[in-house]
């Protein structure tokens, strides 16, 4: 009975925080659309300078690169910036989904196994692509650093864990869904 209402309340935490990300995440790439084909309009102004957003670092530039108003890097930072609200949405939509089906019935469910596979495909697809833009994002700021006595260097394969992650949903829907023909079978025969 408990865990029922752990599964209630985390599936509509996970709705709400749908809803959340959904608004911020339509602020965060209007503001990326201003910067690249609106520069100088008031709205972009009221943002101030650009500034992308790195999953790993936070650089503190004394002053703006040159990177920075490059309009590939810019572009390259808005498709990053698309790609991860797409993928948490996606995955926020389909954990809540999951929850609620395992609150309202049980995980042996047939509709369970695709939102499952679903899950797969958003991390292999969404998740991998999102942290292959955020290393090259990564990669390129990284080149504007001006090191002495030392260098840098960064691996971007970093999105190779949400591709096998993808793979794991995948093969744990496909586990699920031999569970749930064991126990429709079950059914049938008591």
């Amino acid at each position: 009975m408990r865990a029922n209402i752990i599964f209630k309340i985390s599936s509509i935490l996970c709705f709400i925080l749908f809803f959340i990300v959904l608004l911020t995440g339509l602020f965060t790439i209007a503001a990326g659309f201003s910067y690249i084909w609106w520069p100088d309009s008031s709205f972009t102004k009221s943002l101030g300078e650009f500034e992308p957003i790195y999953a790993y670092m936070t650089f503190a530039f004394y002053g703006q690169p040159d990177l920075y108003t490059d309009s590939s890097f810019m572009v390259l930072s808005l498709f990053s910036d698309i790609t991860l609200f797409l993928f948490v949405l996606l995955f926020l939509w389909l954990l809540y989904k999951l929850l609620k089906n395992i609150y309202k019935d049980s995980l042996f469910m047939y509709e369970n196994v695709s939102i499952l596979f679903w899950m797969g495909i958003t991390f292999a697809v969404l998740g991998s692509a999102t942290t292959y833009t955020d290393g090259l994002l990564l990669s390129k700021a990284i080149k504007e650093l001006e090191i002495s006595n030392a260098s840098i260097a960064f691996s971007n394969i970093a999105y190779i864990d949400f591709i096998f992650g993808g793979i794991v949903m995948i093969i744990i829907a496909y586990a699920l869904k031999k569970a749930v023909l064991a126990v429709e079978e079950n059914k049938k025969t008591i």
